[in-house]
Order: structure tokens, then sequence, then C-alpha cells
């Protein structure tokens, strides 16, 4: 058995010496001198080098007022909304990135936990939080929004200071990878959303 056998190798190099073989090994070699050569950005995740400036906290997040998933507002925590601002760099000299993705950590350091919902143990690195809308060739300065889980509240005093850390944006072909959950999608039993619940 195995390639080692004699009929085998004479299969083999009757193959390689056919004009099937031929035929296709010249196809493959002039499809690819004469294929046009494109950046690899073009079709996977394009990495957009991000650094944060600066952050403060904004009455609404999307346009919407902050609204914490139940589970968190049972812990105690506070909804609030962070409006951050970025340098950022997309390498792409010639397109503008939509909807790309933010990722990382943002620690509440007065009390040490994770504000991000999402990823309130600081166990996963893969946890989206934000989205830019656009990013534009070459570097330019972005503002971004998401909703902090902060444990004082924020109409009765200031929220604690917040670190970022390991945050970096990637835009998907395609974009849309993200959206806000809408207060109706948080809690269908909100005013002015579809009582399909309520019989």
């Amino acid at each position: 058995g195995g390639l080692s056998s004699p009929m085998n190798i004479r299969t083999i190099t009757s193959y390689f010496k056919s004009k099937q073989f031929f035929k296709g090994a010249v196809a493959s070699i002039a499809a690819l001198q004469f294929s046009p050569i494109t950046p690899s950005f073009a079709y996977g995740p394009t990495d957009v080098e991000i650094k944060i400036q600066s952050y403060k906290q904004v009455d609404l997040c999307n346009g919407q007022k902050p609204i914490m998933p139940g589970q968190k507002a049972a812990e105690g925590l506070f909804p609030v909304c962070i409006e951050v601002e970025a340098v950022v760099v997309n390498p792409d000299k010639s397109k503008t990135l939509k909807d790309v993705s933010v990722y990382g950590f943002v620690k509440d350091n007065d009390a040490g936990n994770s504000v991000l919902p999402n990823n309130p143990d600081f166990k996963s690195d893969s946890g989206q939080y934000a989205m830019i809308k656009e990013v534009a060739p070459g570097q330019s300065s972005v503002k971004y929004q998401f909703v902090a889980a902060v444990t004082v509240d924020p109409k009765k005093e200031p929220i604690p200071t917040l670190t970022f850390f390991k945050t970096k944006a990637i835009s998907f072909p395609g974009g849309e990878k993200f959206k806000p959950l809408d207060v109706c999608e948080i809690d269908p039993r909100a005013e002015g959303c579809s009582p399909e619940l309520d019989e």
C-alpha cells in the first residue's frame, strides 16, 4: 500500500506527464500573471489605528437616553452615556471606512470594575462596545459614544475616572456588524413599543 508501491508511482508519474496536467498548470500560471493585484485590505478586515484623546459624559447616546439592561440596573449600576474623542488612522488611502467596530476594556478607576455591560469581568477582549460611523482615509479625529455602567448616580455626583485599555478598531467588509440595541429591543414593554407581549 501507500505511495511507495510501483502501481501508485506509475499512476502519479503518468498523470504529471499527461496533457491534462500540463494544460491545467499553464492555465493556472496564466491566470496568476494576468490577475490584477489588489491590496489585502480590499477584502478582509482592516485594522484602524486608534488613540483615545479624551472622553466626557453627554446626555444622549446616539440620539437616545442611555438605558441599562435590567440585570445591571438590579445590581445598583447606573447608565451613563460617554462620548470619546480619538485620533484614528485609516490605512486605505482612497476609501472612507464605514461602521468601524471598537473593541477593548473600559475600567472604573474607583471601583476597579469594567463599565461595559457586555464585558463585566474583563474576560473577553472580543467584546465590541461601540461603532465609529465613518473613518476618512489617512489620519483624522473622530467621536464615538457608548453606554457605561457606573456605580454612582450621574445625576447626583460626578462619574468616576475611566481608563481605556487594549482599545482597537476594525472595519469589516460590508460594515454593519454592530448596531446598538434600541429601547424596544431592551425592554419590549417600554412606552411606544409594540404591545405584542401583552394579551
